[in-house]
């Protein structure tokens, strides 16, 4: 009985070293560093025991020593902060214009960036520019081959959880065939997730309006395509297959006379097809006034182009029938508007937005602000899902 009592006690005291590790460990990750008699103020740790969990954490690699504590009196006590040495994350966001990059160390300071036009807009051309561009993080930030310790892809259309399965990814040719996400896999391994890009737009999103205590919102994201994002607690719903929030599919009109069949919904969706980018521009070119890009076209607007101003207000219009659905289902607090139309957008659109959705209810609309995160939200959010995954891996061999 003595025996086992003694074993008993030894378990108990090894799991309690590794909780008290864990304690430290995710308190330096979300306070940033600090020295012992700061982290048991910060932890309620007694200080030998943040010294011996800092001490078994340093003989893992993942801490180390900063320098010293200036500026107090007497003997000044070590800075101790996270070990990037120990490894870095990866996000990737994949577009069909560019493939970006972010390299982003263990402490959660980013350590290389980088962006490439593909080739060709398909899944070879974006797998070129992401084997180029994941070259030129790793030798900027000066890693180690094999020291990736997460990467996280932010992608068009959605892998649904139950299989696997890359889909409605219509805008980029090839993307949904099984060999791309075989492709992934051989060049990331199994620290690899594949995220539909507006959840983690949404997550780079919460991140920058934290400060703000901003956590729940509706992010509705227009570029080459479309979707939307109900944000709670700082956290994207997903929904049962993976589809939430995939307003590319929102039917516009009763286009099937009866008894007409039913060939189902465009590989691309309806609403996509009327109010992505694309079809802005098409429409100002119907007009007469040909624009390169949205940008253009946003600034024309602003100038007061009567051209693009009517493309603007139809597009305010599309935008307030789809979030006036989110607004009476949800009854959301801030509408954040994303992507390059509403990036370029800018406060002009948001105010012709909120002013077509408050026209479409009963109530008063909620407020309509363009994205905090800008063209960086999708690698902000990679990053922090990344950071995530990677420390509940590391931490797990404590």
């Amino acid at each position: 009985m003595a025996a086992l009592t003694s074993l008993l006690q030894g378990v108990r005291a090894g799991d309690l070293r590794r909780a008290n590790g864990r304690v430290v460990l995710e308190n330096l990750i979300s306070s940033g560093a600090a020295t012992v008699p700061e982290l048991a103020r910060r932890t309620a740790l007694s200080k030998p025991t943040v010294a011996s969990a800092l001490r078994a954490l340093q003989n893992a690699g993942l801490v180390e020593e900063r320098g010293l504590r200036s500026g107090q009196s007497g003997q000044a006590p070590v800075v101790w902060g996270i070990d990037n040495s120990a490894g870095a994350v990866l996000s990737v966001d994949v577009g069909t214009q560019w493939v970006r990059l972010a390299l982003t160390g263990l402490d959660g300071t980013r350590a290389a960036t980088w962006r490439e036009r593909p080739a060709s807009p398909s899944a070879d051309g974006v797998l070129a520019a992401l084997d180029a561009g994941l070259e030129h993080v790793v030798e900027e930030a000066g890693l180690r081959p094999g020291t990736i310790a997460f990467t996280v892809v932010g992608s068009p259309g959605v892998v649904r959880p139950e299989s696997g399965v890359l889909e409605h990814a219509s805008n980029l040719p090839g993307w949904g065939d099984a060999r791309t996400l075989d492709a992934l896999r051989a060049r990331f391994g199994s620290g690899l997730l594949v995220m539909k890009d507006v959840y983690l737009a949404a997550l780079g999103e919460a991140r920058a309006r934290r400060d703000a205590g901003q956590g729940d919102f509706v992010l509705f994201s227009i570029g080459r395509g479309v979707g939307a994002a109900v944000v709670r607690d700082g956290q994207p719903l997903s929904g049962t297959h993976g589809m939430a929030g995939e307003i590319a599919f929102l039917p516009l009109a009763a286009t099937r006379a009866a008894g007409q069949e039913n060939d189902g919904p465009s590989a691309r969706g309806a609403f996509e097809e009327a109010a992505s980018a694309d079809a802005m521009l098409e429409q100002a070119a119907r007009a007469g006034a040909r624009f390169g890009t949205v940008a253009e076209l946003m600034e024309a607007a602003r100038e007061g182009s009567p051209e693009a101003e009517a493309v603007v207000l139809q597009e305010g219009t599309l935008a307030a029938f789809a979030l006036s659905a989110f607004t009476v289902a949800v009854d959301p607090p801030l509408i954040v508007l994303a992507g390059s139309v509403g990036l370029h957008g800018g406060d002009h659109f948001a105010r012709a937005v909120r002013a077509e959705l408050q026209s479409a209810l009963p109530f008063e609309a909620p407020p309509v602000e363009v994205s905090r995160a800008g063209e960086d939200a999708i690698l902000e959010g990679g990053a922090e899902k990344a950071l995530q995954l990677a420390w509940e891996k590391l931490s797990s061999a404590l």
